[in-house]
């Protein structure tokens, strides 16, 4: 894959479905501190910009959720408990998601259902 570096680093975007995942999140957080939820914000945008636009091939695919690394994403820890999900939009980085880690992110990103049954005989959705 063919990829440009502008001033030694990768162009990064971040779509508005990503843009209001971090807002949700800030929202969130500042719930109990508007400090925190600053700086939260402001972590991210900071490791974006100083790791991920200049070594994106750090990243690998979200090995939980095979079936988006069949769509072509790859997974980069933005914070201890969030992970930005991107893919190559021809030379730039697209960044999609920002979800937290223990979301379950096939019920977000609209994957495969996966079905257990439960101990009463019910189907259970996960």
């Amino acid at each position: 894959m063919t990829t440009s570096k502008t001033n030694g680093k990768f162009q990064v975007k971040i779509v508005p479905t990503a843009q209001r995942d971090l807002r949700d999140a800030a929202l969130y957080i500042a719930k109990d501190s508007p400090v925190n939820a600053r700086k939260f914000v402001a972590d991210i945008r900071a490791r974006i910009n100083n790791v991920l636009a200049n070594s994106p091939n750090i990243c690998l695919p979200p090995r939980a959720y095979p079936f988006l690394a069949e769509q072509g994403y790859l997974r980069f820890s933005v914070h201890t408990n969030y992970s930005a999900l991107w893919i190559w939009n021809g030379q730039v980085i697209e960044i999609h998601r920002i979800l937290h880690n223990k979301r379950n992110w096939t019920l977000i990103m609209g994957g495969p259902e996966e079905t257990a049954e439960g101990e009463n005989g019910n189907t259970i959705l996960y």
